[in-house]
C-alpha cells in the first residue's frame, strides 16, 4: 500500500511536470521563478490538520479555523476529507444533499455538491459509514485530484480535515497540501500517535516540516510543554522540523458551542478559545505567507493553475528582457 502511494506521489510531482512543460517552449522554470509566482496569490494557500490519534478536536481546530478567516474577508474552501467517518456537516449544523462520494461515482460535480456555511465558508462534504471511501483506491485518489484541479473557483485558502491516523487516505491528502498541521493534546497518546504520524510521513514521504497545534490544555505553559517533548524527539529521531504554532485552551463556551452545531468562533466570539482561534489563525496565516515552498514540497491541489502562472510569469520575463 505504501508503495502504491509512492509511486502516485511521484507522478504528482509539480516540478518535474513544469519542468517537462517549460522544456518544450521557451523559458526554463526555475526554483525562483515558481517562488516568486506562488507569492502573487494565484493558487490558493492549502493546509492539512491531521492527528495522530482520533478524539484531539481535530474537527473543531479545522472548523473554527476556517470561521476565523471568512471573517477576515478570505474565501475560504473547507474539504472533508475523513471520507468515510465525515462530521463537518454536523459540527457546523449543516444537511447536505450529496457528498464527495456522488463526485467519486460521477453523478455530481463538486460545483453541485459543494454547500454554504457560515460567512460565506465552501464546504465540501464527505459521506458518513461509508466503508469503501475510507480506503480509496489509486484511482479514485487520481480522479479527485482531476476533479479539484479542473474546479474554476477562486479561492484564498484552504483547509483540509484529514481522518486521524496514518491510513492512506490521510497520508494521500497530507501530501497533497503545503502546509500540515498536527493537532495533539497533553494526553502521553495523543503525543505519542501524533509522533508516529510525523515519523511515517518522514521515513515514507521525506515531509519534513509541520506545524503543531496543543488543545484541550489549561494554559500556554502546558501548551509549550507538549511542544517541547515533541519537538526534541522530531529533532533527535526524525531531524524535522516543528513549528509550535499556538494552543487551544479547554473552554465550557466551546463545549456549548458543540452542542448547538455551531462553531465558538461564531457563536461566543469572545470566549478564550475564540481568542485562541483568532491568534492561531493568524500565526498560521503568517507561516503560508513567510515559507510558501521553503521545504521544496509542490502544491498538488489545484497544479493546473500553478502551471498557468509559472507560464504567465515566464512570459513576463521574457518580455521585460526583450
Amino acid at each position: 500500500m505504501t508503495e502504491d502511494l509512492d509511486n502516485q506521489v511521484a507522478t504528482l510531482k509539480e516540478l518535474a511536470r513544469l519542468q517537462k512543460k517549460a522544456a518544450a517552449g521557451v523559458v526554463p522554470v526555475s526554483s525562483e521563478m515558481l517562488h516568486d509566482t506562488l507569492s502573487q496569490r494565484k493558487v490558493p494557500h492549502t493546509m492539512a490538520i491531521t492527528s495522530g490519534k482520533g478524539g484531539v478536536g481535530k474537527t473543531l481546530v479545522t472548523v473554527n479555523l476556517a470561521v476565523q478567516y471568512a471573517r477576515k474577508g478570505l474565501k475560504v474552501l473547507l474539504i472533508d476529507a475523513d471520507l468515510g467517518l465525515a462530521n463537518i456537516d454536523v459540527v457546523l449544523g449543516l444537511n447536505p444533499l450529496y457528498t464527495i462520494q456522488d463526485v467519486l461515482s460521477g453523478q455530481m460535480t463538486l460545483e453541485q455538491v459543494a454547500i454554504q456555511g457560515p460567512f460565506g465558508i465552501t464546504v465540501l462534504p464527505a459521506a458518513s459509514g461509508v466503508a469503501e471511501l475510507s480506503d480509496m483506491n489509486e484511482g479514485q485518489r487520481t480522479a479527485l485530484m482531476d476533479h479539484i484541479d479542473q474546479w474554476n473557483a477562486d479561492f484564498d485558502i484552504v483547509l483540509v480535515d484529514t481522518g486521524a491516523g496514518i491510513s492512506p487516505n490521510v497520508r494521500f491528502f497530507v501530501l497533497a497540501v503545503e502546509r500540515i498541521m498536527v493537532v495533539a493534546t497533553p494526553d502521553p497518546a495523543s503525543v505519542t500517535d501524533a509522533y508516529a504520524l510525523m515519523k511515517v510521513m518522514f521515513n515514507n514521504h521525506r515531509v519534513s516540516h509541520f506545524d503543531l497545534v496543543v488543545n484541550q490544555v489549561k494554559n500556554s505553559a502546558e501548551a509549550k510543554d507538549v511542544y517541547r517533548t515533541l519537538s526534541r524527539v522530531a529533532e533527535k529521531y526524525l531531524n524535522i522540523g516543528l513549528n509550535y504554532a499556538g494552543f487551544i485552551p479547554d473552554d465550557l463556551m466551546l463545549v456549548q458551542a458543540v452542542r448547538q452545531r455551531k462553531t465558538v468562533s461564531e457563536l461566543y466570539p469572545s470566549a478564550p478559545s475564540s481568542l485562541a482561534f483568532g491568534q492561531l489563525a493568524e500565526n498560521l496565516m503568517r507561516i503560508l505567507q513567510q515559507k510558501r515552498q521553503d521545504d521544496g514540497r509542490m502544491v498538488f491541489f489545484w497544479r493546473r493553475l500553478l502551471e498557468e502562472s509559472v507560464r504567465k510569469a515566464a512570459a513576463a520575463r521574457l518580455s521585460s528582457s526583450a
